[in-house]
């Protein structure tokens, strides 16, 4: 007899072409993926940059509006203080009356007293006169009036006053207006 052959069926071969992976994407969409987000960050960067840019702008004039207003208005307190001097000072205008000898006096006496509340208003404020006869000539503190020679003072020494010199905390606001004394001689005015 003749021999029938079996055939076996295999199972179909798998092709070469590999199963596309849907869990892992392709370098390509990855970079796409990065380059999206970068933009992304970059745009929320600006945006961020752009409202600090603004806050800081609205910052800085609000501050020069108020270095404006405390500039024009810097020396309100220390007027108003000086108001009261300037009152006093009425009043004792408006209490001479016709220059009677007997309101003299008063007068004097009303200008002391106006000139101790002056006095005492500007130590508070740290101004203070500082003293020159006696002491020797220093340009920083000093402005000579004139030159007089005097065999009873040392070269270079002040032997008058005209005007008083007054220091603003360490600063010198005026200088005293003084008479110098000259060993060489020489008098000028």
């Amino acid at each position: 007899m003749a021999e029938k052959k079996k055939t076996v069926k295999t199972p179909p071969k798998a092709s070469k072409a590999k199963p596309k992976k849907a869990a892992r994407p392709s370098k390509v969409s990855r970079l796409e993926n990065e380059v999206n987000r970068l933009k992304a960050s970059l745009s929320e960067f600006e945006d961020r940059h752009l409202r600090l840019r603004a806050e800081f702008d609205n910052y800085r004039k609000r501050k020069e509006r108020e270095l404006a207003r405390l500039l024009r208005y810097e020396g309100e307190e220390i007027t108003r203080g000086f108001l009261r001097v300037v009152d006093d000072l009425e009043r004792i205008v408006r209490s001479v009356d016709g220059g009677k000898p007997e309101n003299v006096d008063a007068v004097i006496d009303g200008v002391n007293l106006v000139l101790e509340k002056l006095m005492k208003r500007l130590k508070e404020l740290e101004v203070e006169p500082f003293e020159s006869v006696g002491e020797t000539f220093d340009p920083e503190l000093h402005e000579a009036m004139m030159t007089q020679k005097s065999d009873s003072h040392k070269d270079h020494e002040i032997t008058q006053e005209f005007t008083k010199g007054y220091r603003f905390k360490d600063k010198v606001i005026r200088h005293a207006k003084v008479v110098v004394n000259s060993a060489s001689g020489d008098e000028s005015e």
